[in-house]
């Protein structure tokens, strides 16, 4: 398939990914079947758009893609960042994917208030960025020059800056 091809029809790559922050998770991977439903360009592009947030702002959540109600909440503290998985009780008064100050209509989920570095947060995805691009680069590398995956390039280097 050719870049063209790729953004006039699919535009993503589907797959399954799982975000584990000190033992609390979201989502689900398993190595002897990774098919799934999940857009892994867009995942990339959105936590590669969360670590740069996180270096202006204090506060952020990210709204999980496809997820009736849940979020990914980012709180700054010193050199570790606050990690807790929360969900919003009222869709409608929250339309942003991103946003920059907790709402009341927030509440704890699963799981809330896992520490992780701030440092190895953001090398974790740009490790993870690259293994990404690395399969394309093998599975078809013609998708490399598609718009989705230049916009995932270009906000890595936004985090490299």
């Amino acid at each position: 398939m050719s870049a063209e091809q790729f953004d006039h029809t699919k535009q993503d790559i589907d797959g399954i990914i799982e975000l584990d922050f000190n033992g609390n998770k979201h989502g689900i991977f398993f190595d002897d079947c990774p098919f799934g439903e999940e857009r892994l360009i867009r995942w990339f592009v959105d936590l590669l758009t969360i670590a740069n947030k996180i270096k202006e702002h204090d506060y952020v959540a990210y709204r999980i893609p496809d997820s009736a109600n849940l979020w990914l909440e980012f709180i700054v503290e010193g050199n570790e960042l606050i990690v807790s998985l929360v969900e919003d009780v009222d869709r409608e008064t929250i339309k942003d994917f991103f946003i920059h100050k907790p709402y009341k209509e927030f509440r704890y989920s699963y799981w809330k208030g896992s520490r992780v570095s701030q440092n190895s947060f953001v090398e974790e995805i740009i490790i993870n960025t690259r293994k990404l691009l690395n399969f394309i680069s093998v599975l078809n590398p013609q998708i490399l020059k598609s718009r989705n995956i230049q916009v995932l390039e270009d906000k890595m280097s936004e985090l490299k800056i």
